[in-house]
Order: structure tokens, then C-alpha cells, then sequence
């Protein structure tokens, strides 16, 4: 059961950065508006968007979890801060909350690698 609602947490996850993501790469109005009031070039809009989406699919994939959570992480951390420095206070609930979401991936990602490698360590010494 609670692999289960681990799956459907990372793919709800994951569905909020294709369409994050997606809103940056097509240049939807918002985001353009967003992104000039934090005075930021319009390019890293679309890198922002690309690196969600690819993050997305990386969520998804076991081997690449941790970095993908990683990357949104750094990338959340900066949406939070600009909409902070910028008195954006309403916008920041959402990617606080996607926050801690990725650190709750992140971490969770990070104990089962250290018990993959305390196993295998294990069976080294035996």
C-alpha cells in the first residue's frame, strides 16, 4: 500500500512540472509577466521550463529520482526567494508546498540508497 501511494505521489508530482514546465516552454502570458517583474531575461524562462520537464521524467525513474528532486529543489528554492524579494507573498504558497515536496523525495531517495549500499556492504564483509 504505501508503495503505491509513493507512485501516485511522484506521478502527481511529476504532472505539476509537465505542466509548469510546459507553461514556461509555450511562453504562456503569466509566466512572461512573471518573469518581467522579477526583472529576469525571458531565456531562463524557457530553461526553467526545460529543466522542470526534464525533471519530471526523471522523478519517474528510479535511477535518476534523486537528481531529478535535486534539480527541482535548487529551482524551487529560487521561486520561493524571488517571490519573496519581489512581495509576491500570494504566489508563495504553491512552490513552497512543491518544496517540500521534493526535499520529502529527496530524502527518502537518499536513506534508500544508503541502506541499498549498507546491503551490499553487508554482503561484502560476509
Amino acid at each position: 500500500m504505501n508503495k503505491i501511494l509513493g507512485y501516485v505521489f511522484l506521478v502527481v508530482l511529476a504532472g505539476v512540472f509537465v505542466m509548469t514546465g510546459f507553461n514556461k516552454i509555450s511562453g504562456a502570458d503569466m509566466m512572461i509577466q512573471t518573469f518581467e517583474s522579477f526583472s529576469y531575461p525571458t531565456w531562463t524562462m524557457y530553461l526553467l521550463g526545460a529543466a522542470e520537464l526534464l525533471s519530471a521524467v526523471g522523478l519517474l525513474i528510479p535511477r535518476t529520482r534523486i537528481l531529478a528532486s535535486g534539480i527541482l529543489t535548487f529551482i524551487l528554492i529560487g521561486a520561493v526567494g524571488s517571490h519573496l524579494i519581489y512581495a509576491q507573498y500570494a504566489a508563495v504558497p504553491f512552490p513552497a508546498v512543491l518544496l517540500v515536496a521534493n526535499i520529502i523525495v529527496l530524502v527518502v531517495g537518499m536513506r534508500r540508497l544508503e541502506a541499498e549500499e549498507e546491503g551490499q556492504m553487508d554482503a561484502v564483509q560476509a
